[in-house]
């Protein structure tokens, strides 16, 4: 096995090298060594799967025969795979741009140059054994490019870095894209400390406080060597990190904490040291090494630094909890009782999951305060052991947006920590009461997608956004584009219906909007929503943001006016609240109050709260559709609820009209059978179509359905196909007239699809008599197939699988597509023919004699009827 990897906390030039890499090495594996810089995770959640890195566990060391080692020959920076270099067996081949030094890999090959950028060495290559690099190939090898040579502005540029850029450019570089990751440019100097500092990084454990030391010894005075502490410290992603550095014969000493059991100040005091307890520095002007001055500081450290806080110092005990078979009202009153939003549920003494106050509310509305709690609670709780530091747990009420974190030892419930106890270490007892969240959005919580919008959409719609943001800003209203769009939209797959969401008045908004760009709008007043239908025909559907309660399971919902967030909850999965913010100022902003970026990265399709199926149970369909289209998977307590509801027959209290809706929608995805299985193993199949036994269908015919679909649609481009009908026609054939019939009683189909279901019952029987008349005509195939609907002809299609009787069907289609004939009335009575009933039977045989192909142009048309006149065939018809 091959593999390409670069060094640990790798930054943007190194990941360019692994792609450019890949190029010339097209059946090795990327593998990440170890780390990845801050701007690198952010750039992978988006690109992951289209750059495919492995990481080290998720291979086999055994199997690696050679390794290709990019922007690094240092062992020790390998992280994970360093063990490789010691295997004599395993061949190297090095491309590096920084200076060698005697304990570099030694490789086969080693392409050391001093040039800008690694990724400029393997992009000449690319460009010698003229390799087609894809737009998006190019955009990442330019900003590798871009950030290790400062935007070509650093003195280590050479004329070959630039030369590579302008190549990348002419194949389709995206200097936007380039632009949104690039960090503030180092000089030259401080990014050659930094590289040698990540080189010499150490991280120490010390009392749950990680604590990284980094040397440079290079002497020469860098200016700025606080900004590269500062980078150093959130690349490595530690508690506090020390540089020492030898400047002109002066150690000088750097520090920075984001601990508060880690005072820096306090540290490098012994030193001579001065500052502030996150951020100090020293200088030690002769005597001693940069080695002596960091083990002093380690020595300062482990005398000065504060145990950390652990959740066992500030979680509540013990906990009052409720057990699994206690039913829904009782844990209300609980709750009630004292003041919680939530309560562990326990089976003994051992934690099994986690009950809202909310379920418990949703669970009265739909009259189930009977049922017992194991029904309704969640399962996958996040817990905390006693020992984990306070800082982590602050960051996991942070990441999942959680009120509180059970406490667990060796699976026993042994405390809880809120986000109250949280803020009373970060405030002391003077903690601000009505804090909601531990950050805000402009602390760089907020994410900006104006760049990837402006990329991925059309010119036009993009215009009809920004023009939205600046009608709302001007009614005093925030407008956001929602759904599915913004789901798609990181998901990387092509979606142009727009859906907006207004804080304020949705229908003014639409109709100040039509006023500046043309068109019309049309109001449903129930919903708060309004339609804006634009000259061009392009559609944008304007909504009030809105709350919606169901008054009974099942029900359709009621709806109030409410915010974003509100509007958000209301919806069916994670994944469907994303928000973008169109105002100016703020366009391109994401609002995601319910993890819902998270669960696209994870693949996860989850409900918002845990009675969502009880309330609307064709969000079980829904849940089916989106898991198999993006090849996503249900979460696990989303299954169990949807599992659930089917066994409380929640379906049994839908109307079939919104069930067809469900079902034309998953019947016309690309390739609904994985769809349709996975509704069977699941059990809600039963209440659909318990008719049809899926396991009797012919795969390899439901299989080819898309196929012939596509073919179809090439072929006969423009033609009108309903999808979903083919799938119904194919599936009803194994049915009785007695089953179809039962069916079509429940659901309401309209008169078209009505008629091709009747008329499909004869398809078989046609396919075998096409197959077995090898000399039929195109024109009696005619009489047999004229009245079908091209869902039938489909249908007929799917069921020949004899090659000769195919090819006679689709010549059949392809001569009736463009058969007309030329002669009408007009002109018979030009010949010399009487008007009459025989023009019908005269017109009917000509447009015969166009499909088996015996005219084929006026002029044949007209020696056709002459011909027939001169047999006789219609004496009584011409003018005496």
């Amino acid at each position: 096995m091959e593999i390409i990897t670069s060094h640990n906390a790798l930054d943007f030039d190194g990941l360019a090298s692994m792609v450019a890499a890949s190029k010339l090495y097209p059946g090795a594996v990327k593998v990440f060594s170890g780390t990845v810089s801050k701007n690198i995770k952010q750039f992978m959640a988006l690109y992951k799967d289209s750059l495919l890195i492995k990481a080290p566990k998720e291979i086999d060391l055994r199997q690696v025969t050679r390794v290709i080692v990019v922007d690094t020959a240092n062992p020790n920076r390998l992280g994970q795979l360093k063990d490789l270099c010691d295997k004599e067996q395993v061949d190297f081949h090095v491309y590096d741009h920084h200076p060698s030094v005697d304990d570099d890999i030694a490789g086969s090959i080693n392409e050391i140059h001093q040039i800008g950028a690694a990724t400029t060495i393997l992009v000449e290559k690319i460009m010698a054994n003229e390799i087609s690099l894809s737009p998006f190939d190019a955009t990442i090898l330019t900003l590798g490019i871009y950030e290790d040579t400062g935007s070509l502005l650093f003195t280590s540029t050479t004329s070959r870095d630039a030369q590579a850029v302008a190549f990348l450019l002419g194949r389709g570089a995206n200097l936007k894209v380039v632009a949104n990751f690039m960090e503030q440019p180092f000089s030259g100097e401080q990014r050659r400390v930094l590289q040698s500092l990540m080189d010499t990084a150490q991280h120490h454990m010390i009392k749950n406080v990680d604590v990284v030391i980094a040397i440079y010894d290079g002497n020469d005075f860098v200016p700025g060597l606080d900004m590269v502490a500062y980078r150093l410290f959130k690349m490595e992603e530690c508690d506090g990190v020390f540089i020492v550095a030898l400047m002109q014969d002066k150690v000088n000493v750097v520090g920075r904490s984001g601990s508060n059991s880690l005072r820096i100040n306090e540290v490098l005091r012994s030193l001579g040291g001065r500052g502030h307890e996150k951020a100090a520095s020293a200088v030690v002007k002769k005597g001693k090494s940069c080695e002596e001055v960091a083990f002093l500081i380690l020595e300062s450290i482990n005398e000065i630094i504060r145990p950390v806080a652990v959740a066992r110092d500030i979680m509540s005990t013990p906990v009052k909890t409720i057990d699994q078979n206690r039913n829904m009202e009782e844990a209300g009153r609980l709750m009630l009782r004292y003041g919680y939003t939530g309560m562990p549920v326990v089976q003994g003494d051992k934690m099994v999951g986690v009950i809202s106050r909310r379920d418990v509310g949703k669970a009265r509305t739909h009259e189930l305060g009977h049922a017992p709690v194991k029904g309704f609670m969640s399962t996958e709780v996040l817990t905390i052991s006693p020992d984990t530091p306070v800082s982590e747990v602050q960051k996991l009420v942070v990441e999942y947006d959680v009120g509180r974190l059970p406490v667990v030892d060796e699976g026993r419930l042994v405390g809880i920590v809120s986000r109250t106890d949280i803020l009373r270490i970060l405030h002391g007892e003077d903690f601000p009461e009505d804090h909601k969240v531990l950050y805000s959005f402009s602390d760089g919580g907020l994410k900006n997608y104006f760049e990837l919008m402006r990329e991925r959409l059309p010119a036009e719609i993009f215009s009809i956004l920004e023009l939205a943001g600046q009608v709302a800003q001007e009614i005093n209203a925030t407008v956001y584009c929602v759904g599915g769009y913004v789901r798609d939209l990181f998901l990387q797959v092509p979606n142009f219906d727009i859906d907006l969401v207004v804080e304020g008045d949705g229908r003014d908004l639409a109709t100040r909007m039509a006023d500046k760009l043309g068109g019309k709008v049309r109001v449903h007043e129930r919903f708060g929503t309004a339609t804006l239908i634009l000259n061009d025909g392009t559609k944008v559907d304007i909504a009030t943001a809105r709350t919606e309660y169901y008054e009974f399971p099942a029900a359709l919902p009621m709806v109030e006016k409410a915010s974003i967030k509100e509007d958000m909850y209301r919806r069916d999965f994670t994944i469907n609240t994303l928000a973008l913010c169109l105002n100016p100022g703020k366009f391109g902003d994401l609002i995601d109050y319910f993890g819902g970026r998270k669960d696209i990265q994870n693949r996860y399709i989850r409900i918002l709260y845990n009675l969502s199926f009880v309330e609307d149970p064709t969000r079980i369909l829904r849940a089916i559709r989106f898991e198999q289209r993006y090849k996503f998977t249900i979460e696990p307590d989303t299954l169990r609820f949807a599992r659930d509801a089917i066994e409380r027959r929640m379906f049994g209290k839908l109307s079939f009209k919104r069930i067809l809706t469900e079902l034309i929608l998953i019947l016309s995805e690309k390739d609904p059978l994985s769809a349709l299985e996975r509704m069977k193993e699941t059990g809600v199949w039963k209440y659909i179509l318990p008719e049809v036994k899926l396991e009797e269908l012919n795969r390899m015919t439901v299989k080819r359905i898309p196929v012939v679909l596509g073919w179809w649609e090439a072929r006969y481009y423009g033609s009108e196909i309903r999808p979903w009908l083919v799938y119904l026609l194919v599936i009803f054939s194994k049915l009785t007239t007695e089953q179809v019939t039962e069916i079509l009683k429940r659901y309401p189909l309209d008169r078209y699809a009505l008629r091709c279901i009747e008329d499909s019952v004869p398809v078989p029987q046609l396919a075998q008599e096409i197959i077995r008349d090898r000399d039929l005509l195109p024109s009696q195939m005619d009489k047999m197939l004229a009245n079908l609907g091209t869902e039938n002809i489909l249908h007929l299609l799917l069921s020949i699988r004899d090659e000769f009787a195919w090819d006679r069907v689709v010549k059949y289609c392809d001569l009736k597509e463009s058969a007309r004939v030329e002669l009408n009335g007009h002109d018979l009575k030009k010949l010399g023919l009487k008007a009459g009933p025989h023009f019908k039977t005269i017109l009917e045989e000509l447009y015969n004699s166009k499909l088996d192909e015996s005219t084929a142009s006026r002029e044949d048309e007209i020696g056709m009827v002459m011909k027939w006149m001169a047999e006789g065939r219609f004496s009584d018809a011409v003018v005496d």
